[in-house]
């Protein structure tokens, strides 16, 4: 087959914690070992959608976990994340749970949340953002009711370099563009940039995964005072930030 009729993408290669642009790693292969589909390509999108209801009606899950979710252009995740929710209505499930991991920065990572939402469609404060509803007006989102992409991040990777000064692991892991590291500036700026309105409810339901112990980038026991680190950052991330927390998906 050739390279413009693969139904994988041919944009090279990108390493796993260089420093690039967001579209970079969004059009690039991840570390070598994850290859990108074109799902751009109706009929590999079509694919990727009838494998999703497959395993719904056939395993019975309540939900999904996308792997490097801003890798997959944002315009079909949106529309598979709808027919994923349309699926699982088929199956009885009414508030299935689409969370997606997030890497890069949060300006970019909000485009993917909820129905999405750039830098000019930041409700004005907290009070307006948390009071919206899928009835509200479009200025506040980029996509039509629906199409969400994921509905909450899998691991929060802002809240990733935050824990690792917290925590005295790391003074200089930081990306443009993201939230700042005192958690509740974190979550006040989270609160008015993330879309948090759940599709399915049309309540506010912020759902991210903030996570020391739903990834493989903590290994604790390796470190010094590993348990003591583990258990203060397990504190920040389920005691002060709003969410759905670590302990829903173990992983590492």
């Amino acid at each position: 087959m050739s390279i413009e009729g693969s139904e994988f993408d041919q944009y090279g290669d990108t390493e796993a914690f260089g420093v690039f642009s967001e579209w970079h790693r969004q059009l690039s292969k991840f570390a070598s070992v994850q290859d990108r589909l074109r799902e751009w390509k109706p009929s590999v999108g079509d694919k990727i959608k009838h494998l999703a209801c497959l395993v719904i009606s056939m395993l019975d899950i309540d939900g999904i976990r996308v792997d490097k979710a801003t890798q997959v252009t944002v315009d079909f995740l949106a529309e598979w994340g709808q027919s994923v929710h349309a699926c699982a209505h088929r199956y009885g499930k009414t508030n299935f749970f689409i969370t997606g991991e997030v890497t890069g920065g949060d300006t970019f990572g909000a485009i993917y949340i909820g129905r999405g939402r750039q830098p000019n469609n930041v409700p004005p404060d907290i009070v307006t953002a948390l009071t919206l509803t899928n009835e509200s007006t479009d200025k506040f989102f980029l996509r039509s009711p629906g199409l969400t992409a994921i509905d909450g991040v899998a691991f929060h990777y802002s809240m990733y370099r935050a824990l690792t000064r917290f925590l005295g692991m790391d003074g200089d892991l930081e990306v443009a563009y993201d939230t700042p590291v005192d958690f509740t500036d974190m979550w006040n700026t989270m609160a008015v940039t993330n879309d948090f309105l759940n599709s399915q409810t049309n309540k506010v339901d912020p759902r991210h995964l903030y996570g020391t112990a739903n990834q493989d980038v903590f290994r604790f026991p390796a470190i010094v005072n590993g348990t003591q680190r583990q258990n203060l950052g397990s504190f920040a991330c389920a005691l002060i930030m709003p969410g759905t927390h670590d302990v829903c998906l173990p992983f590492a």
